[in-house]
């Protein structure tokens, strides 16, 4: 009879317990970070009144008879699942959207927590509201190889926000460009082949063979204008005077012999086409198109004799950045006129305009006796060509421009040592098939001296660059007592991150480069900070820089449950929780960040409140248990009156 007694006591102090577990949940239903709890029965030993026996012959077996001795707490868990998120709009509230615990240190020990409550303290530091914990996670230090990564570092550190303190300026070390240019347009000046590296298989007489088309390079007797090579076997083509509806060359025939057979190779001045021709009935056995790969200007001029005689125009690039202007015409040196060059380089300024000395540059020697006088139109982006039959009197007879529609540029401002913006401008010439030269400039400090600010860029058929990815311009910045300037100008995309696809293309599209990247700045004041998704405290400076100063560090265990609460919504490890695997926010399973919000409590009223209901009615039930057995009991003791 007292074993009913005992086994109601023993509920009654389970379900109290129940009572007391719900009761602390419902207090902390508001409490920022709180894990609720949750309580597991199970019953106690049992009173064997007769054990089992075995069935044998024709009587089967019999059950263990077992009275129990009532109940008590298995365990008292904690459940670590999420939280609902609540917006604060405060910065400084940050909260966990998956696994993990903030680093906290309590002055003595690193405790963890789930509550984002925090603030800076007089010292910047930020630490958690109410408690005064400081906040640890790892200071982040910029990435010597990559100017726009970052290194984080490998020791926990309390996170300091020192709001006013000044970043100290930095010169311009890297100028990236990114997008595209269009591979469409024409070269900005006439540039004669244009495609230097033309070829093509072609089939002639059953066989194939390689094709291939260049300029040739005896420019004096102008005996090889044109160069064929068919087979391996070079044809070069002279220059015998110049169609004037069509701007194209025209070309002496050249007799070829391919395997046994001898054919005419002629160029079609009239179509633009290379022609492979039968001697024996003139049919074309064979042709190509090749008047796209030819860019040549015409210029017509009278001599003393008033016959008007046509120029073919080209221009190269020298190499060093200026112009070769070369004109093909009729000599006037020779008894018998023939056809020559003239050449005159013709200087370039930075910004890609014709930089003419005063005086012109004079060309002579043309049939007719004609002289020739360059000079830079007014805006620079043209010659001026004046005519004379007397060397004295100087007539326009023609002027050059260049192609505007296929130059393009993009602006940027760099930075010297002491913070001061300077305005640089990059401009792409095409000067080729996948070839373009790029320049840059300080458009608005003329004054100040620039070395290797030009080059040449080549992409290749698939449209990425192949060569000339990165450059160094040097900036004269000491004659404004700064230090001069060494920048690398990088058009690969390598420089800030990107792959050969973010950086400067040529596909058949519209222009789109633009400068897009370059690692100076003023010297700036931290104002202000705000925390990523990531957990990256980024400052924010009054010169516009973000710059990253430290990331969250968020604590990992295999057994959360294990963890053992010590107030203040705060845990400490435990023999059964596992050490802490200390990672940053999205990182090895760790969750990301919510800024501006607070994790609450994951205690549901509902389920509370019937769990409130479930311990109310055990509690009860085992009192009447108690309640009965003493009525039980008082009848007992009554038997002897």
């Amino acid at each position: 009879m007292l074993r009913s007694l005992t086994s109601g006591v023993s509920g009654i102090r389970s379900h109290q317990t129940m009572l007391d577990v719900v009761g602390n949940n419902i207090a902390n239903v508001n409490t920022t970070g709180f894990k609720k709890s949750t309580v597991t029965f199970q019953d106690l030993l049992y009173e064997t009144s007769k054990g089992a026996t075995a069935p044998r012959e024709n009587i089967g077996g019999v059950n263990p008879m077992q009275i129990g001795l009532g109940t008590t707490v298995a365990a008292v868990e904690t459940i670590h699942s999420q939280g609902p998120l609540q917006y604060t709009g405060n910065r400084t509230d940050v909260a966990i959207q998956g696994d993990g615990y903030y680093v906290l240190n309590d002055g003595a020990q690193n405790v963890y927590s789930r509550a984002g409550n925090f603030v800076l303290d007089g010292n910047g530091n930020i630490v958690q509201s109410g408690t005064g914990y400081t906040l640890m996670g790892y200071k982040m230090t910029p990435d010597p190889q990559n100017p726009t990564q970052y290194v984080r570092g490998t020791q926990l550190v309390a996170l300091n926000i020192p709001v006013g303190q000044k970043l100290s300026a930095k010169g311009t070390e890297v100028l990236g460009l990114q997008c595209n240019l269009d591979s469409r347009v024409d070269t900005y000046l006439p540039m004669g082949i244009t495609n230097p590296n033309f070829s093509t298989t072609v089939a002639i007489g059953g066989n194939n063979y390689t094709l291939a088309i260049s300029e040739g390079g005896d420019n004096n007797l102008l005996n090889n204008l044109l160069n064929v090579s068919i087979g391996g076997s070079s044809y070069p083509m002279s220059l015998v005077g110049i169609n004037q509806n069509t701007g194209l060359p025209e070309l002496s025939d050249v007799s070829v012999t391919i395997g046994s057979d001898s054919y005419t190779l002629h160029f079609d001045d009239e179509t633009g086409e290379l022609q492979l021709k039968d001697p024996g009935n003139n049919n074309i056995v064979w042709k190509q198109q090749i008047s796209g790969i030819m860019d040549y200007q015409i210029l017509n001029f009278e001599g003393d004799d008033h016959q008007t005689r046509p120029y073919l125009v080209e221009f190269t690039d020298s190499g060093d950045g200026n112009m070769v202007m070369r004109l093909w015409g009729e000599d006037n040196n020779t008894p018998i006129p023939a056809w020559t060059s003239f050449e005159a380089v013709v200087p370039v300024n930075a910004d890609g305009t014709f930089a003419v000395p005063t005086g012109g540059i004079d060309i002579t020697g043309l049939a007719g006796n004609v002289g020739l006088r360059l000079n830079s139109t007014e805006d620079g982006r043209g010659l001026s060509v004046s005519a004379s039959n007397d060397g004295f009197t100087y007539e326009v007879a023609a002027t050059l421009n260049q192609r505007t529609s296929s130059i393009h540029s993009t602006k940027i401002d760099i930075y010297d040592s002491m913070g001061n913006p300077h305005t640089v401008e990059v401009a792409f010439e095409k000067i080729g098939a996948n070839e373009w030269r790029w320049r840059a400039w300080l458009p608005t400090e003329s004054g100040i001296a620039l070395s290797n600010n030009t080059g040449i860029i080549e992409f290749g058929s698939d449209g990425k660059l192949k060569s000339g990815g990165t450059a160094t311009v040097n900036i004269g910045f000491s004659s404004l007592g700064a230090e001069d300037a060494s920048i690398k100008l990088d058009f690969s995309g390598e420089s800030f991150g990107k792959s050969p696809i973010d950086g400067v293309t040529q596909f058949g599209s519209s222009f789109t480069t633009k400068a897009y990247y370059q690692d100076g700045y003023q010297m700036g004041v931290l104002q202000d900070f705000s925390i990523a998704s990531d957990g990256t405290v980024m400052g924010i400076y009054s010169n516009g820089r973000n710059s990253a100063l430290y990331t969250l560090s968020l604590a990992l265990f295999s057994n959360p449950s294990g963890l053992e609460k010590i107030g203040m919504t705060a845990f400490i490890p435990t023999a059964n929780s596992g050490l802490p695997q200390v990672v940053t926010p999205k990182e090895g399973g760790a969750g990301s960040l919510a800024g501006g919000n607070l994790e609450m409590a994951n205690v549901d009223l509902a389920e509370e409140f019937s769990r409130l209901i479930i311990a109310q009615r055990g509690f009860q039930a085992n009192a009447r248990v108690i309640t009965t057995s003493d009525q039980v009991l008082d009848e007992l003791i009554n038997l002897k009156r």
